[in-house]
């Protein structure tokens, strides 16, 4: 059968236009001279998606669903498919990339260029494997061996040279390929090809043929052409299963061949014969070949095997849908087999002719096709604050210690350097990176590198590598085992790393081998803080839309390990941007969709603390996290515009983002004094206690002007904070609220008196996790009756402090009194919302002046010390509490001398004691006999 070719039809602007196939055939993809990049279904695809990617793109590639296009800028850009979003630079040159290749058993990319050089980079960018930069012109061709063991290139100085890639030299060189100047005025491009399964053959064109050589004595085995064949060959092509070999001129004849008996199976003449630019065969091995010329337009042939490509691909599907058809033909004839005969009475019959429904048989099973959603991919690992591997300067790692650097240039060479934010702490670091590391951690003790296996080179092991920044052994590396590779490392208190073995090993910072940990999933990512490490990976496999995540919190304190497994929340669809520690130690988790989260470790729970999209200005701005402040309540990040990451020049400027809870209204007032409290109350915070005992108070005025004071009564009640209280009840009655004031003294009381009933095991839920060095035990068995909200750990230190109770309400005969009035003091009442902390400091004075508190100090007719000390020992032991017992007592004798000399009575001279606070200078001026005068009584 002869080889059917479909009409030309227009692809791009006259031009070099490159083509390639998905790897699962079903899609063409073209670019061209102007710049875009098409995306078709078939060569009869009417309306092709095209994509802009520049001025104009020399050459495309498809490999593991990513699309690899050679820009106008010199670099090869991957991007998305089918979103076509960009997803990094693989490499750049210094002129125009001539081609990009790769194959379905090669895991790199051969990328050749007219600045003299090829080179053979990774998938994911960075460092490429191996340059090739002994060519004397600009590289018009390469191709890779699928075993990767040789690399072949074509220069317009005249020579191919194959290329071993272990030893990085030339092993063979051979003149066959025209001089040029430039690939643009190139008409052979002498396109050579490596047999595509084991790769024991290579194809170039030399002339008007094409020859085979032996990989392994580089001796020529065979030679194809045809009588046909006028002019130069420019390039060929094995087919996927490497039996056929394709060959094209540069006046667009297109000839293939069979490989074991030589015949040519047929020969394409061009329409308008123009010099074909590119060719692929369709992974399907289907016999189809798509091929464009230097014209932009592009063309298809079929039966190219000899063979009818259609037939070709029905034996192909048949051998996969054998068990099906029979099935489904075994149920046609069951269900048929009645209404062959026509004398018999069939009751389906009958029901279909009446009712016109069809019942199915229970007795037989029937296959119903069930839609399964598709479950999103899994988040592979990474490294947090980070920038991604592929990029020539990347931050390898920032945090609020230093910046770590990595910086390639274009021969592959690559070098690391350190800054630290405070020199004092240690000098700058410059490396090489020989180890091409990826992955870096900093603390103030340890830096940490690593780095994952090379592909190309088996007896490279991935190596975790430490600077200790103090200590006499400033260097330590570790080799993981042949099977493990380091995925994301940490640095603090301990250095640790997660491998794909699914293992935490957890390291001093000296080099001793301290723990290995199982992982319940794949690592994502990890953080360290002082002697903890908080480990993230998968608990399950990923949902429809969300990533199912779970970290591991593990505590070291000497020999012991404690640890608590939490689930990661996300928002819905988005991934794991960033983990880090807070100042604090408190976990942090930064999602994609730009809300920030802390986990309380004291209530166990997870907090929204900041939505970073609110602070961006477009919706492709992004928020790159450097560090969270628990005491400044502040979120170090930096803004990407129109990015995910930040570039390193020039450098990014840092700013500070509040953490603000989410609750409901925050444009109102009260919502902004509730979302202070309890963020104070979740969060260890330089705020002052005073300070947060007027925002308190402001929101309980806020409740009393409202008239609502059920809130007001219910807000002290959560506070439950004995100093505020007097002042509540003092604003209560200046507002004439006379119910709400009795209601709050009798508060203190009820709390003494509940404070017994109260379950000691709720106030230590995560005592199992608590250590010394991050989280302080002693908090967690704080007074009962400490304020809920108030945040009590922000004292650095305990005051010894009188308790005072408010002064209970007394019924008096002669009728309903308040004892908050005040007679003498007709000043306008004042505002909580303007109080300040001369206010709060009066309120928290303790009264000295004769009130009916005194009352039971004051010693009875004829009573004793002894007596009169044991009846007020528990009062006088509360207002004394900083005395020991002996100057209790000593105290305790001058006060009640002096309560008895107070009292003048029956002509005796008054003394006064020697507690009497009033000066002597403050008394009016009298006669020496009006000290014995007797008082009259009124």
């Amino acid at each position: 059968m002869k080889i059917d070719s479909k009409p030309l039809r227009y692809a791009h602007a006259e031009g070099h236009t490159d083509v390639c196939y998905t790897e699962d055939g079903k899609h063409i993809i073209t670019c061209g001279h102007d710049g875009d990049v098409r995306i078709w279904l078939d060569i009869e695809d009417d309306d092709p998606n095209s994509h802009c990617v520049g001025e104009s793109a020399l050459s495309v590639c498809f490999k593991d669903g990513r699309l690899y296009v050679a820009t106008d800028n010199h670099a090869v850009q991957a991007y998305t498919f089918p979103a076509f979003d960009k997803d990094g630079i693989i490499t750049r040159f210094t002129a125009p990339v001539t081609q990009i290749m790769s194959k379905p058993k090669i895991e790199a990319l051969g990328c050749s260029s007219e600045n003299m050089e090829a080179k053979i980079c990774s998938l994911e960018g960075g460092a490429p494997l191996f340059v090739m930069s002994e060519h004397k012109g600009p590289v018009l061709s390469i191709a890779i061996c699928p075993n990767m063991k040789h690399a072949c290139t074509a220069s317009g100085d005249g020579f191919m040279r194959v290329w071993d890639i272990d030893t990085q030299k030339v092993v063979k060189e051979l003149s066959c390929v025209p001089k040029i100047n430039t690939f643009y005025s190139a008409k052979v491009l002498c396109r050579m090809d490596f047999e595509p399964q084991e790769g024991k053959s290579l194809a170039y064109p030399n002339n008007r043929e094409i020859i085979i050589l032996d990989c392994e004595s580089w001796n020529q085995r065979v030679a194809f052409t045809h009588s046909t064949i006028k002019c130069a060959i420019s390039q060929c092509l094995y087919s996927p299963s490497g039996q056929y070999l394709a060959g094209s001129t540069v006046a667009g004849q297109i000839a293939v061949w069979e490989v074991e008996s030589g015949a040519c199976i047929d020969i394409i003449e061009h329409p308008t014969s123009h010099n074909v630019s590119s060719m692929t065969w369709n992974p399907k091995d289907n016999g189809v070949l798509v091929y464009c010329d230097v014209a932009g337009q592009m063309g298809m042939l079929l039966n190219c095997y000899g063979k009818d490509s259609n037939k070709i691909t029905d034996e192909n599907t048949d051998v996969e849908m054998v068990e099906r058809d029979d099935e489904n033909d075994l149920d046609n004839l069951i269900e048929n087999y009645e209404s062959d005969d026509d004398n018999a009475i069939s009751l389906e019959r009958i029901k279909n002719q009446t009712l016109k429904t069809v019942d199915q048989d229970d007795s037989r099973p029937v296959s119903r096709a069930t839609v399964v959603p598709q479950s999103t991919a899994a988040q592979p690992a990474f490294q947090p604050s980070s920038t991604p591997v592929h990029l020539e300067h990347r931050y390898m790692c920032w945090n609020d210690i230093g910046i770590v650097r990595c910086h390639t240039a274009e021969n592959g060479e690559s070098t690391i350097d350190v800054e630290f934010h405070d020199s004092n702490l240690h000098h700058g670091i410059h490396l090489n990176n020989y180890l091409n590391h990826t992955m870096a951690s900093l603390s103030a003790n340890v830096l940490v590198l690593a780095c994952e296996t090379p592909r190309y080179r088996i007896f490279v092991c991935s190596k975790l590598v430490c600077i200790s920044l103090a200590g006499s052994s400033r260097e330590w590396s570790v080799c993981m085992t042949d099977t493990e590779e380091v995925v994301c490392v940490g640095a603090g208190g301990v250095v640790a790393c997660c491998t794909n073995a699914r293992l935490l090993r957890l390291y001093t910072p000296l080099g001793t081998q301290r723990q290995v940990i199982c992982l319940s999933g794949p690592p994502v990512t990890l953080a360290c803080y002082n002697t903890t490490v908080a480990a993230v990976y998968h608990r399950t496999d990923p949902g429809v839309t969300d990533q199912h995540l779970a970290m591991d919190i593990i505590a070291l304190n000497g020999r012991q390990v404690r640890s608590k497994t939490v689930p990661l929340p996300l928002s819905s669809g988005s991934k794991l941007s960033w983990l880090g520690m807070s100042d604090a130690g408190s976990p942090c988790a930064h999602d994609s969709a730009g809300v920030l989260r802390l986990y309380d470790v004291t209530s166990a729970l997870w907090i929204p603390i900041c939505d970073t999209s609110h602070h961006s200005k477009g919706v492709s701005d992004s928020w790159f996290i450097v560090s969270v402040s628990e005491p400044t309540q502040k979120v170090r990040a930096i803004l990407c515009r129109g990015a995910s990451f930040p570039l390193t020049v020039p450098k990014p400027i840092i700013a500070e983002l509040p953490i603000q809870i989410p609750l409901c209204e925050l444009d109102t007032e009260k919502a902004q004094y509730e979302e202070q409290l309890v963020r104070w109350a979740h969060m260890t915070s330089d705020v002052d206690i005073k300070t947060a005992r007027e925002t308190a108070l402001k929101l309980f005025a806020l409740a009393c002007r409202s008239e609502i004071e059920q809130r007001a009564l219910e807000l002290m009640e959560l506070l439950r904070d004995d100093r505020l209280l007097p002042l509540a009840a003092k604003y209560a009655s200046r507002l004439g609220r006379i119910h709400l004031a009795e209601k709050l003294t009798s508060l203190a009381e009820t709390w003494e008196s509940d404070a017994s009933k109260v379950n000691d095991t709720q106030m230590t839920h995560f005592t199992e996790l608590d250590t010394q060095e991050t989280y302080d035990v002693t908090e967690q068995h704080e007074d009962l009756n400490a304020s809920l909200i108030i945040p009590q750990k922000t004292t650095k230190k305990k005051e010894a402090e009188t308790v005072l109770k408010p002064v209970p309400i007394k019924s008096s005969p002669g009728g309903a009194r308040n004892p908050f009035k005040k007679h003498q003091d007709n000043k306008p009442s004042q505002s909580p919302l303007s109080l300040t902390e001369r206010t709060l400091v009066e309120v928290h004075q303790p009264q000295t002046d004769d009130t009916e508190n005194n009352d039971s100090l004051k010693p009875a007719d004829g009573e004793t010390f002894v007596e009169w000390f044991s009846r007020n020992k528990s009062i006088l032991e509360k207002q004394n509490p900083e005395l020991t017992p002996a100057e209790l007592t000593r105290h305790c004798v001058r006060t009640f001398k002096s309560s008895q000399n107070k009292v003048v009575e029956n002509g005796q001279k008054r003394k006064l004691g020697e507690d009497d606070e009033t000066p002597a200078t403050s008394a009016p001026k009298q006669s020496k006999l009006s000290a014995f005068a007797f008082s009259k009584k009124t």
